[in-house]
């Protein structure tokens, strides 16, 4: 076998495995942001400082990561790094444990960080090339993970017992170990790695907040879908499309217009910081949310490429041997920390006081990332004018090219996700049924996590299938947050229950707020935010006309008002005004249910004002107020409600017990 076939088998059996480990990091880093959030934080006497301080404790475990490269030679290190990632993956998957797969995920964050910097090690020795490997693979890696979220309605496979996906997990992690196994008698014994100098780790530093971007914003489908109101499969196609076109033009301008120079470059990297800032522009209407995911997807991804040229750039940057990369990783250790800070800071504002308004953290986080990518081009031009040379040498930049556009191919591939959507639907026909009532329920579903801290849709979901409700409004629908697993529970919800007819109306931001699921046609009468009065998280309502004309024995529609009021204890001021509001916006309007989350016990003054205003509380009326809605967590209360106009016959309400979420539903019938 001649060298370049060498080279050429080496650059794949590298992309595979950075595919994978970029995948299955992606997944456990997720889970981790979400279990902190929806396990650890809902733990009785556990504040929100107690999460900090966990997260935090777990990234600075990344500075001891160092000790690994002293310990383990190349070949041990690889070994060690991918069977045991490969099996926290596994765990992670068939463990129903919180606290195991919480403290599995932390430990398998360190250690995805950890690879990340034992591959920029390999990269500076030459044993791999920035392209076709590394960062081609970084990249599929992501949009892999974009796409199986995507196909799976963007509740991750990481929450879902199913025997076939922990079989598909297992042998991925098979693969996984074989390739490092097969790289393995390709690695030198010693433990010599390379380490940057100061400007790269101003550089690496990026990387981290880079996926919080991600996360948040461009590789987020359901928060595509509730800010541009497409469904997941559009959604899921235009960022898939984006990260071809964006792989597509880095490989074009990166590799074969190389040789235009350095100033090319440059230009691109300050006209992409600018576009960056731009992509979060807040409150946009949704046709430019999508160019602001599309362009910002682009952008980011050419300042990474930017980023990691320069770290790699071992020899024209005087970058020394060493036996244990301290400042790459330093440099990661605090990349991890700056991402904990700008998600915390970020969702954390919906639970404090902060100085700053939500949207600035995402646009501070993307000029963190430009002047980081400053700084690297800038770097660049130094050491080239020094040297007098118009590009650094390809050598660790462009290893085994040869692959071409294979990284590209293999993209273009993923597109095979959002195909598979357009497969004939499942045919559900719509039947009239001659009936005298329909059932409706309000609940509070959690995000879509249960008392175990897991995201179980498929538990929302029977919960509301076996109750027999024709119309559902949801609090606490969350469309894509990080911190809630980026679901779309939304959308996957009226997928899997066939409620055709659906609202939504977000409050704190564009993909966190309440909506109204139905079997029947919905016509939107009213929607807004309530009064906010300083208090952290936004709330609002929803207000609908159901028709009922294809029941036939029912001659007149109902009115929906879903609601989800402020929750802070002591502050019922902010509830008695915003419940007056409500009571402002209803004006009145005949047959009309008005449900949610109210925060209120039946004897607190917020609670009276709708007695007051002539509303029926319909456990009260059909003498179940006993039966509580917040029994998970102490104090137990009822505080969840369904209120009828007096035109409106009620009957036979229940409150189902259920673990799926730590509020209980409300059922009751209407004539």
């Amino acid at each position: 076998m001649d060298n370049n076939s060498s080279k050429n088998n080496s650059s794949l059996l590298y992309f595979a495995l950075i595919t994978i480990n970029t995948f299955f990091g992606l997944q456990i880093l997720s889970t981790f942001i979400s279990l902190l959030n929806n396990f650890l934080r809902e733990r009785p006497n556990m504040s929100l400082t107690d999460v900090g301080i966990y997260a935090l404790v777990t990234f600075i475990m990344v500075f001891f990561a160092g000790f690994l490269f002293k310990i383990f030679t190349k070949r041990v290190l690889l070994l060690v790094l991918f069977v045991a990632i490969g099996i926290i993956r596994i765990i992670i998957q068939v463990n129903s444990w919180a606290p195991l797969s919480l403290a599995a995920c932390a430990v398998g964050t360190v250690l995805w960080i950890t690879s990340f910097i034992f591959f920029i090690s390999l990269i500076g020795q030459n044993k791999i090339g920035l392209f076709p490997a590394f960062f081609p693979a970084l990249f599929t890696g992501f949009a892999v993970a974009t796409g199986v979220n995507g196909i799976f309605g963007t509740w991750d496979i990481v929450w879902r017992d199913n025997a076939f996906i922990s079989f598909f997990i297992l042998i991925l992690i098979i693969v996984q170990v074989w390739l490092a196994v097969k790289i393995y008698f390709n690695l030198d014994k010693n433990k010599v790695y390379t380490d940057g100098n100061r400007s790269v780790f101003y550089t690496l530093i990026a990387v981290m907040p880079f996926i919080f971007l991600q996360f948040f914003r461009f590789q987020n489908i359901a928060a595509l879908s509730a800010t541009a109101g497409f469904s997941t499969v559009i959604s899921m196609a235009i960022i898939i499309a984006s990260n071809i076109i964006a792989l597509s033009l880095i490989y074009l301008f990166a590799i074969k217009f190389a040789s235009r120079g350095l100033w090319p470059r440059f230009s691109l990297t300050i006209a992409g910081i600018f576009l960056l800032l731009l992509s979060f522009w807040p409150e946009v209407p949704g046709t430019i949310y999508i160019f602001q995911v599309v362009i910002g997807n682009l952008v980011i991804w050419w300042l990474l490429y930017v980023l990691l040229r320069w770290a790699v750039s071992a020899k024209v940057s005087g970058e020394i041997t060493k036996t244990i990369p301290w400042k790459n990783t330093c440099a990661l250790g605090v990349s991890g920390i700056l991402f904990f800070i700008f998600a915390f800071i970020y969702y954390g504002s919906y639970d404090m006081k902060l100085p700053l308004d939500s949207w600035m953290i995402p646009v501070i986080t993307s000029m963190f990332i430009g002047v980081c990518a400053l700084i690297a081009a800038v770097a660049e031009i130094a050491v080239l004018s020094k040297t007098k040379a118009d590009k650094i040498p390809a050598n660790n930049v462009s290893n085994g090219m040869s692959l071409k556009l294979l990284p590209v191919y293999l993209l273009l591939a993923t597109l095979i996700f959002p195909l598979i959507f357009a497969l004939p639907p499942k045919n559900n026909p719509q039947i009239n049924i001659e009936r005298d009532s329909i059932r409706v329920m309000d609940y509070n579903i959690h995000q879509g996590f249960n008392i175990s801290g897991y995201l179980d849709l498929e538990g929302i979901a029977r919960v509301i299938e076996s109750s027999g409700a024709d119309i559902v409004a949801l609090e606490e629908v969350s469309r894509g947050w990080v911190v809630n697993g980026s679901a779309d529970t939304y959308e996957w919800l009226a997928d899997r229950l066939n409620m055709r007819y659906k609202l939504f109306m977000p409050a704190s931001d564009q993909v966190w707020g309440n909506a109204i699921l139905s079997k029947y046609p919905l016509r939107l009468l009213g929607s807004g935010f309530l009064p906010r009065l300083e208090a952290p998280l936004r709330r609002s309502f929803l207000l609908a006309e159901v028709n009922l004309e294809s029941l036939g024995s029912i001659n007149e529609n109902i009115n929906i008002l879903c609601t989800h009021v402020h929750h802070i204890k002591g502050e019922g001021f902010i509830r008695e005004q915003q419940v007056q509001f409500l009571l402002d916006e209803w004006n009145g309007l005949a047959r009309t249910a008005i449900m949610g989350d109210f925060n209120a016990r039946s004897y607190e003054p917020e609670i009276k004002m709708m007695y007051d205003a002539g509303l029926i509380d319909s456990q009260a009326y059909l003498g179940k107020d006993q039966q509580l809605t917040w029994i998970h967590y102490e104090p137990h209360e009822r505080i969840d409600y369904i209120w009828v106009t007096p035109d409106l016959e009620i009957s036979n309400l229940a409150v189902p017990y259920s673990t799926a979420s730590d509020h209980l539903p409300v059922v009751v019938d209407i004539k």
